[in-house]
């Protein structure tokens, strides 16, 4: 479980922003809390990537983990509301709040 947890972690900080993107919307859909919780320093900090893509499949995936898994993101509503209020783009409310 360990080198999992390795492999995503590096996927997470790839320099590619797509196989970090990816990779987050992987994360959407395991179901282990075991494997999530250590990912939790990387995906906080994928919010404040450079690229779009990253940052919105970061929100997705704390909105996901914490919808499943509670007690491994409790702040979850605040990280994603004050990205939301930081956030300079107009149109980015919008496309995270459509998908």
């Amino acid at each position: 479980m360990i080198l999992v947890c390795d492999a995503y972690r590096k996927d997470l900080i790839h320099p590619n922003e797509f196989i970090r993107g990816s990779t987050l919307r992987f994360l959407c859909k395991l179901r282990e809390p075991e494997l999530l919780e250590p990912l939790m320093p990387s995906i906080r900090s994928c919010l404040e990537d450079k690229y779009s893509y990253v940052r919105r499949n970061a929100v997705l995936a704390l909105y996901t983990i914490y919808r499943s898994f509670e007690f491994l993101v409790p702040d979850a509503p605040e990280l994603i509301h004050s990205y939301l209020e930081g956030n300079k783009i107009p149109h980015a409310r919008g496309t995270l709040l459509s998908c």
